[in-house]
């Protein structure tokens, strides 16, 4: 059990870090975005909108690495509620007047 707590939060902390604060991929990740909203302009993809998200959200990006890793839904809730959590407590401390 020890083993999937370490698991969750190791998931929910890579999503988060690799998708807003690793700064060497920032440049990277915002080309591939632009490029596919041309693309679904381009083409009238606008259905597949929402794949754009698992890319920029780290909630949506734990979500779907979970699933995958786990393949249990209850695991995959888990670790996306725990990804949001830590963003959110990472910003508030990292904030600055």
């Amino acid at each position: 059990m020890t083993q999937v707590i370490i698991d969750i939060l190791g998931i929910a902390l890579f999503a988060n870090w690799l998708t807003h604060w690793f700064s060497p991929i920032t440049p990277i990740r915002e080309s591939i975005v632009r490029k596919l909203i041309d693309m679904m302009v381009k083409y009238n993809m606008f259905w597949a909108q929402s794949s754009l998200h698992i890319i920029t959200c780290a909630r949506c990006l734990s979500f779907w690495a979970s699933l995958v890793y786990f393949q249990n839904l209850t695991y995959a809730l888990i670790t996306s509620l725990i990804a949001q959590v830590l963003y959110y407590i990472i910003k508030k401390t990292n904030y600055v007047e």
